[in-house]
């Protein structure tokens, strides 16, 4: 069932520098601080490792906003460097699945039933897409840990990977897109993905 945009559990947002996003409309100003900082945290830790000591020639930060409806919302955020004299840019991406309820921060574990092997269905889900995208991969698929970098759109779920984990740098960021509806019988009904489908 398609999910159903509820005008006053979205959240407005605006950009903040250039880096990420913040809330504003919220009532609670001690919920929209708890938000804007688990955005600002999870913005920064997507700023790739570098030298110090060296000089940064180019820089790009941005985020997209994945997801904002039923009190559920998904951010990805995106940061690239290129240190002086280095080979190549460094790019790096993490992302952040809130409620806007409470500012809870949902973990990975968190979207199924704590009584079904999701890992296996999704194992099997993902490798088959490697098959199906001769998706070059620079070592075989380990599975689904409990704690996986994801991040939640309308319909999909989307698991996804730091370049060089799995794939050349040149492949960019190694995304697994899951529709919902392929893992109904996973998805823990009082979770994000549940809230997005009432």
């Amino acid at each position: 069932m398609p999910s159903k945009k509820h005008h006053d559990t979205e959240a407005m947002l605006t950009q903040d520098g250039t880096t990420y996003p913040r809330i504003t409309n919220l009532c609670s100003k001690n919920l929209r601080q708890k938000i804007n900082r688990i955005l600002r945290e999870t913005a920064y830790q997507a700023i790739p490792d570098w030298d110090p000591g060296s000089t940064i020639v180019e820089a790009d930060s941005s985020y997209s906003v994945m997801v904002n409806l039923n009190s559920v919302l998904s951010v990805k955020f995106q940061d690239y460097y290129f240190p002086e004299k280095a080979a190549h840019g460094v790019t790096k991406y993490t992302s952040a699945t809130l409620s806007l309820h409470n500012g809870h921060k949902y973990s990975f574990d968190e979207l199924f039933k704590s009584d079904v092997d999701y890992q296996t269905k999704l194992n099997q889900i993902i490798e088959a897409q490697i098959v199906a995208q001769q998706i070059p991969m620079l070592k075989p698929f380990a599975g689904v840990t409990k704690d996986e970098d994801y991040y939640l759109t309308p319909d999909r779920l989307v698991i996804y990977y730091q370049p060089y984990v799995y794939t050349p740098g040149a492949y960019g960021l190694l995304e697994f897109f899951i529709p919902y509806q392929e893992i109904m019988d996973l998805i823990d009904p009082k979770g994000p993905i549940g809230k997005l489908l009432m």
